[in-house]
């Protein structure tokens, strides 16, 4: 019992985990769940399925671009946290700067890439072609409002690393009312607004991203409590040794976690060949598990500044303290929001099926696919924790093959057998997914049992 209590109270309290974990959580729902359900719901009125199941395959392709966006600055999480857990503040600021250009250069040419290619892409996807037509100038602009987020997140990646998640969590509040409301406004055509359906949508999410970009930087150059930080102003400071140092971080970050979003792609491709319900359904279902997901997304977050911090005071054990106490948290809350998603899946699904026209197939499928949900969970924390200790090579090895051994084949077997059942069918591929996360989740557990990630060097000056 004397050792229960002693490992109580190693690494961060509870108390200050949940103070971290609750604007994180508002932010994961308001960067990651509320814009696609929204704009679901917004576009969903329109009853045609055809610019529904064109947006949902946009979503996918930019969940994809968004994971790109997120790599840079949780390689720097990692540099910074340690360099601001040991009172380095100067050196930790100096990291900013070079985090805001290279995202800013990769955002730049994944744009350039979408504006060119954003018609093969849905063809590749094997969508119908009146749906091509209707998504790829949707792609294409939503691309640019994708950039834009890779702004963002180089500032929202120094706030996170010095320990502020409050505003980050005011910040993309702020976004998703702006985006609310010109969603609205040029989707439908209210408020004076021209009617401009599926590209108000795309409209509305550059406006988002502007918004919170120049209230970011605004923050951070004006706020005197990161005086400390900088000597002079972070949009001026480059360093070429620096930047190698967060790319070499990076790359296996960017690898691991655009293959789980390629993995929802080839996923939404495999699905795509049972019909354009099944697209739709795809979509919905998605979009109900993120909600979901939403404490996960935030715990991942959480977990990879406090080993960070953790690690940079010099207290693994701490770290290991605090990641358990993050499983906790995230395991009380997820599981209630699966069931009540199971429990009212019907009722939930009408909401983007206003004409009936596929709601009786996802209601089917959503309960069970839920149940998979926690393998994911696990892994994604688990990544998270390791990713803060620097330990990036492990997950983006684990999570690649994975994904390229077992899912790949598993899902396109399943997708090219004859079952009687389209149901099934769905199910099966879609399942596939969890089982792979299932088998991550054993390798990370692994991993952090192994104490090796502890010992990681990732930063040095």
């Amino acid at each position: 019992m004397k050792d229960f209590v002693a490992k109580l109270k190693c690494g961060d309290h509870f108390k200050d985990i949940v103070l971290y974990w609750v604007p994180e959580v508002i932010t994961a729902a308001i960067l990651v769940t509320l814009p696609p359900i929204i704009d679901s719901y917004v576009v969903a009125s329109s009853q045609s399925i055809m610019a529904y199941g064109a947006l949902g395959m946009a979503t996918n392709f930019l969940h994809f671009l968004i994971k790109l966006a997120e790599a840079i600055p949780v390689a720097s999480i990692a540099i910074m946290g340690r360099y601001n857990g040991n009172q380095e503040y100067e050196k930790c600021g100096r990291y900013l700067g070079d985090t805001f250009w290279i995202t800013t250069f990769i955002g730049f040419i994944q744009f350039i890439l979408i504006l060119i290619w954003a018609k093969y892409i849905y063809i590749w996807l094997g969508v119908p072609p009146e749906m091509a037509v209707l998504g790829a100038p949707l792609l294409r602009l939503k691309s640019f409002g994708v950039f834009l987020v890779f702004t963002a997140m180089s500032f929202i990646g120094f706030m996170r690393a010095v320990k502020n998640t409050r505003v980050p969590m005011l910040l993309f509040l702020t976004g998703i009312f702006t985006f609310i409301f010109f969603d609205i406004a040029l989707v439908w055509g209210k408020f004076g607004f021209p009617q401009l359906n599926l590209m108000g949508s795309a409209i509305a999410t550059v406006t988002q991203y502007t918004i919170i970009n120049i209230l970011a930087i605004g923050y951070i150059l004006f706020n005197p409590d990161y005086k400390k930080y900088f000597t002079k102003i972070f949009l001026s400071v480059f360093s070429i040794s620096r930047v190698l140092q967060i790319l070499n971080l990076s790359w296996p970050i960017m690898i691991d976690k655009s293959t789980v979003a390629i993995a929802y792609i080839w996923l939404s491709k495999m699905l795509a060949k049972l019909g354009t319900n099944a697209i739709a359904t795809y979509d919905v279902v998605k979009n109900l598990e993120r909600s979901a997901f939403v404490p996960v997304m935030a715990a991942a977050s959480v977990v990879t500044f406090l080993v960070s911090n953790r690690l940079g005071a010099k207290d693994p054990t701490g770290a290991s303290a605090s990641i358990k106490k993050t499983l906790f948290l995230t395991t009380i809350t997820v599981v209630p929001s699966l069931i009540f998603v199971c429990l009212h899946s019907r009722y939930l699904v009408s909401f983007f099926d206003p004409a009936n026209k596929f709601t009786e197939f996802a209601a089917s499928t959503l309960p069970i696919i839920s149940l998979l949900v926690m393998f994911d969970a696990t892994q994604v924390i688990l990544a998270g924790a390791l990713r803060g200790a620097g330990d990036v090579r492990i997950v983006m090895w684990g999570r690649l093959f994975a994904f390229t051994l077992f899912f790949v084949p598993a899902s396109y077997l399943f997708a090219c057998m004859p079952l009687p059942s389209e149901t099934i069918k769905f199910i099966l591929v879609y399942g596939s997914f969890y089982i792979t996360t299932g088998i991550l989740s054993i390798m990370f557990l692994i991993r952090i049992k192994s104490h090796k990630w502890e010992n990681k060097q990732i930063s040095s000056d």
